[in-house]
C-alpha cells in the first residue's frame, strides 16, 4: 500500500513537471521569457502554485529540450542565442529539408497540394487580422503537411526537433505587431513559391525555394534579434545587440520579485 502511494506521488510530480515544462517552453517560444533570463525556482513555484520539486524537474526537462542551460554561479537560465547557434541550426535545417523535399515530391498527391493550398488561404486570413500567433501554428502545419509524404519517419522527426530549437529565435519575428504582419506576408509568399514548384514537379526549383526560404528566414530573424537585443555579440565582428532600446523593451521576468 505504501509503495502504491509512493508510486502515485512520484507520477504526480512527474506529470506536474511535464505540464510546467510545457508551459515554460511556450513562454520561451512566445518571448515571454527572454534569452539569458534567469529561471528562479521559487518564482516559478509561486507562479504555478506548486512546490519546488516539480519545478526543479521541469527545469531539467527544459535543459534536455535545449531551451535552458545551467550556468555555474548563475543557475538555470533561458538558453542565450548566438550567431554560431543560429548558423548551426539553419545549416542543419538546409541539410535535412533539402533531402526531405526531394523525397516528399516523389510521393505527394493532388490531395497534399490541396491541403497545402488550404493552409496558405488560412494564412491570408491571419494577414488581414494581424494574427501572428495563429500564423505561427499554420506555418508549422504547412511544413508538417509538406513532409507528410516523405516516407522516412526518422528524417521528419529530426527536422521538427531542429524546428523546436529554432522557435525560440523565431519569436523575435512576431514580438511586435509590425514584425508579425511583415513575417506573415513573407511566409505566404515563400509558401506560394514553393508550392508552385512542387505542383510543376520541378525538383530543382523546389530545392532552390527551400534554400532561399531558409536563408532569408535566418537573415530576417537575426535582424529582429539584433533590434531587440536578444542575440550575443558576433565574435570578432563588433556586431552585437544594440545598447539600451532593445533591452529596455524586454517583457516581464520570472525572476522579478
Amino acid at each position: 500500500m505504501a509503495q502504491e502511494s509512493l508510486a502515485h506521488r512520484i507520477n504526480a510530480i512527474q506529470n506536474t513537471a511535464e505540464v510546467i515544462a510545457q508551459s515554460l517552453k511556450e513562454m520561451i517560444h512566445e518571448a515571454e521569457l527572454k534569452p539569458g533570463q534567469p529561471l528562479i525556482q521559487e518564482r516559478i513555484a509561486e507562479m504555478f502554485e506548486v512546490s519546488r520539486v516539480p519545478v526543479r524537474d521541469a527545469l531539467q526537462l527544459l535543459i534536455g529540450m535545449g531551451l535552458a542551460v545551467n550556468v555555474p554561479r548563475r543557475g538555470v537560465i533561458v538558453r542565450p542565442l548566438s550567431w554560431q547557434l543560429l548558423d548551426e541550426l539553419f545549416e542543419v535545417r538546409k541539410i535535412l529539408e533539402g533531402a526531405a523535399i526531394r523525397m516528399a515530391m516523389r510521393n505527394a498527391t493532388p490531395e497534399h497540394h490541396r491541403r497545402l493550398d488550404s493552409v496558405i488561404a488560412r494564412q491570408a486570413e491571419c494577414l488581414k487580422a494581424g494574427d501572428a500567433k495563429r500564423n505561427a501554428a499554420l506555418d508549422d502545419e504547412f511544413h508538417r503537411l509538406l513532409y507528410d509524404s516523405v516516407g522516412n519517419t526518422r528524417l521528419v522527426e529530426l527536422i521538427f526537433a531542429n524546428w523546436e530549437m529554432i522557435k525560440q529565435a523565431r519569436c523575435a519575428s512576431t514580438v511586435t505587431p509590425e514584425h508579425g504582419r511583415a513575417w506573415i506576408g513573407t511566409s505566404i509568399k515563400r509558401h506560394k513559391r514553393l508550392l508552385a514548384a512542387i505542383k510543376r514537379e520541378d525538383e530543382a526549383a523546389a530545392c532552390a525555394a527551400i534554400f532561399e526560404n531558409i536563408e532569408s528566414s535566418q537573415r530576417e530573424i537575426t535582424a529582429c534579434l539584433r533590434e531587440m537585443g536578444w542575440i550575443e555579440r558576433k565574435p570578432g565582428s563588433g556586431v552585437g545587440p544594440p545598447s539600451g532600446e532593445g533591452r529596455a523593451r524586454r517583457g516581464r521576468r520570472v525572476a522579478e520579485s
